[in-house]
């Protein structure tokens, strides 16, 4: 392993342990998620370290305490989400794993990932301040 590594190598480790843990992933998920790696400046060498033996298993899923925070990090990952050529029920199925992941309470996953994904598909700008407010409205 290498010493020196891309700075959301540990983030992308997680994402992809998410992804690949209940061993459920489609193909279309599994080629989203080198695409999603190269978006976060993670290198294919460093892809196939943490690919081959399973080495993601390791890494611990991190979910960020702050609720601003989970905010921040569900507007970057459904910006990258919205960018990519997924089916909208995989894009859907996808982000459900991740919202639950990071930190969201299970009974709002499928009003955040739907408002998520409506204000990307409507605002292509959208800002992260402008994605706050529709999402902390939701949940009111």
């Amino acid at each position: 392993m290498s010493n020196s590594r891309s700075i959301y190598f540990e983030a992308f480790a997680s994402i992809m342990k998410i992804t690949l843990r209940d061993d459920n992933a489609t193909d279309e998920e599994k080629v989203f998620l080198q695409h999603f790696g190269k978006k976060l400046g993670v290198t294919s060498t460093e892809y196939f370290e943490l690919i081959d033996d399973n080495l993601y298993m390791k890494y611990e899923i991190k979910a960020p305490y702050l609720y601003n925070k989970r905010l921040e990090s569900l507007y970057k990952i459904t910006q990258i989400v919205d960018e990519d050529n997924l089916s909208k029920a995989t894009k859907e199925k996808w982000l459900n794993r991740v919202v639950i992941a990071i930190g969201f309470d299970p009974s709002n996953v499928k009003y955040v990932v739907g408002k998520s994904l409506d204000m990307f598909n409507t605002n292509k700008d959208l800002t992260l301040e402008e994605y706050k407010d529709g999402i902390k409205n939701i949940m009111m």
